[in-house]
């Protein structure tokens, strides 16, 4: 209770703060819409840009022709300023109808209040919660309760281009690798890949820093076994990172940097240069899926990351959809923006041209989804992620392990230094 009421005193200074420096109006204010006449205004935020945000109108245009009762204003908002933005909005009974939310900022907005309890008006709206992936929709409920509705899940996933694979001759007739699903043996396919390759390309283009290689970390560290940071215990969790797992992720990353050196070290642009035909492969999000098919002259294949270490793990996110919790409420508009909610999940396959696994097995069991090039090869990884601890701390622990995990991937620390520090700033972190 007390960090409860130390975060809840925390965010309205920062209200008291952000307002008078800037002017709520100004702050939390939308696009305007034309509202067809007698139809309820819904107003939703969402943090999207590029491809998904076309995507997300999509669906919204989708839903407000198909039924005159309720119209969606899709208010798009600034992806670095978006959670500022949206607690401001919500502290001051400003904000909007319906909310995006990744799934691992969920537990900051459960423990405020400032997000709707579903369970009861799902049942009036008719929801059926057996259609969700049941590892996704577990990431969005505490305590036994709903408190979003999930439309995808995106995992940090394996990418190949299927030329220089296939002239390095490691490519089955079926597309499929040519590789012993071991550590020794996916070292053995780079490695084959760096002797193969002809001058100027390179066999794995990753990054030597930053989120990316966190989630590289986290795939291999889950696949070992290693299942959390911290307890899963929403305000007061307990340090629970299998250290040795984590020391024995981090060391075989090493090797594919300083030891077989199939990674060069400090790309500029490592998705540039597995656009452009230089790089064989790249791990990443299953996002960049839209943008490799549309590559003129690029060919690939799009699969899970390699499971090497006998269990199935891989990082993966998820964005939510919420319904914002308000003094007043207003029936009228919580059932609208909910039956939206529950549409925009059914149309998993619009949503799915992003490259996203949508969060309905319905939907992924579909003909129009079963259709789409690639997406069906990963689709599988939903019922694995291990997605991040579900606490009011996730954010910060993910700051403070891309940080570390930084310093072992440059060796200005060993990986035993690496997570001796990460172990004090989580313990600091989650202190009394």
């Amino acid at each position: 209770m007390i960090k409860k009421t130390f975060l809840l005193l925390s965010f309205f200074v920062m209200v008291l703060m952000i307002t008078a420096c800037s002017g709520l109006d100004r702050l939390v204010s939308g696009n305007s819409a034309d509202v067809p006449e007698g139809a309820t205004e819904i107003v939703m935020w969402n943090l999207f840009a590029g491809g998904d945000a076309a995507y997300m109108q999509e669906i919204v245009d989708k839903y407000n022709n198909s039924q005159g009762t309720y119209f969606i204003n899709n208010v798009q908002q600034e992806y670095e300023e978006y959670y500022t933005k949206l607690l401001t909005s919500l502290g001051a009974g400003k904000g909007p109808d319906i909310a995006v939310s990744h799934a691992h900022t969920l537990p900051e907005l459960v423990n405020l209040d400032v997000v709707e309890k579903l369970d009861s008006l799902a049942e009036e709206v008719g929801i059926d919660w057996t259609e969700y992936n049941k590892n996704i929709l577990e990431s969005t409920m505490f305590d036994n309760q709903h408190y979003a509705i999930p439309i995808d899940t995106h995992p940090h996933i394996f990418y190949i281009n299927n030329e220089l694979v296939g002239e390095a001759g490691l490519l089955n007739d079926d597309g499929t690798l040519k590789m012993d699903k071991t550590p020794s043996g996916y070292r053995e396919f780079f490695n084959t890949l760096k002797n193969e390759l002809p001058e100027g390309k390179f066999p794995f283009a990753f990054v030597t820093a930053g989120v990316d290689s966190f989630r590289h970390w986290w795939s291999y560290y889950s696949q070992l076994g290693g299942e959390h940071i911290v307890t899963e215990d929403l305000e007061n969790p307990t340090y629970a990172l299998d250290t040795e797992k984590a020391i024995e992720a981090a060391e075989y990353m090493l090797k594919f940097w300083y030891e077989d050196e199939v990674i060069p070290l400090n790309l500029a642009d490592f998705y540039s240069d597995f656009q452009s035909g230089k790089a064989a492969t790249i791990a990443t999000g299953v996002w960049s899926t839209g943008t490799w098919e549309n590559t003129e002259g690029l060919e690939i294949t799009a699969m899970p990351l390699p499971n090497i270490f006998g269990e199935k793990g891989a990082w993966g996110g998820s964005h939510t959809l919420v319904i914002p919790s308000y003094e007043e409420t207003d029936p009228v508009k919580q059932k609208g923006a909910l039956e939206f909610m529950n549409y925009a999940a059914d149309e998993g396959a619009i949503w799915a041209k992003a490259g996203h696994i949508p969060a309905k097995d319905t939907v992924v069991e579909s003909e129009a989804f079963q259709e789409m090039p690639y997406r069906e090869d990963y689709a599988q990884t939903a019922d694995y992620i291990n997605f991040m601890d579900r606490t009011i701390y996730a954010r910060a622990i993910n700051d403070i392990m891309v940080r570390n995990l930084d310093l072992i991937w440059t060796k200005e620390v060993t990986p035993e230094e690496g997570f001796q520090l990460v172990e004090t700033e989580v313990k600091d972190l989650i202190a009394d």
